[in-house]
């Protein structure tokens, strides 16, 4: 058994040997690295944050036997809740006031203008794969997909990174 499929327990509880805030602990360099990839340092703590809180309040917290794995699938739908809120709120705000008073934003290095082309998934899968070391398995593990999956968006992602750098 691995440390991440511990045996459920009572929500907030000690789960073999470990709490929910030990959970947390162990787990929050990595979910903040994630974070940081998929939606930008500024925002990253603050989905980290959401995700965390909406996973722990979920009424099936305590039944999950791989919280690693729950966290990072509640924490790519949140970011994904985040990715549309902000293009909702960037497209009020341009009706508003329009496109001449809006400055204009800084521009970015190619590459971290090409990573954000990607879709979130996209992102995140390269995240875990190239930052984070984890073999396309485990990453659909994780994301509670196909390995199929994982596989496509890679290389989805790699071949718009070529286009787009080169």
């Amino acid at each position: 058994m691995r440390s991440n499929d511990l045996p459920a327990g009572p929500a907030g509880a000690a789960v073999g040997g470990e709490s929910d805030a030990g959970v947390y602990a162990r787990l929050a360099p990595e979910l903040i690295r994630f974070a940081v990839s998929i939606v930008g340092p500024s925002d990253a703590e603050d989905l980290v944050g959401a995700a965390v809180l909406k996973a722990i309040s979920a009424p099936r917290w305590d039944r999950i036997a791989n919280k690693r794995a729950y966290l990072y699938r509640v924490m790519l739908n949140e970011a994904r809740s985040w990715h549309r809120g902000r293009r909702r709120r960037l497209e009020r705000e341009h009706r508003v006031i329009g496109r001449d008073a809006v400055e204009p934003e800084r521009s970015d290095p190619s590459v971290l203008a090409a990573v954000r082309s990607l879709t979130v998934r996209q992102r995140a899968v390269i995240h875990l794969v190239y930052w984070a070391d984890l073999p396309p398995p485990e990453v659909a593990d994780l994301l509670d997909t196909s390995l199929r999956t994982i596989e496509r968006e890679l290389h989805a992602a790699k071949a718009r990174l070529k286009d787009l750098l080169s």
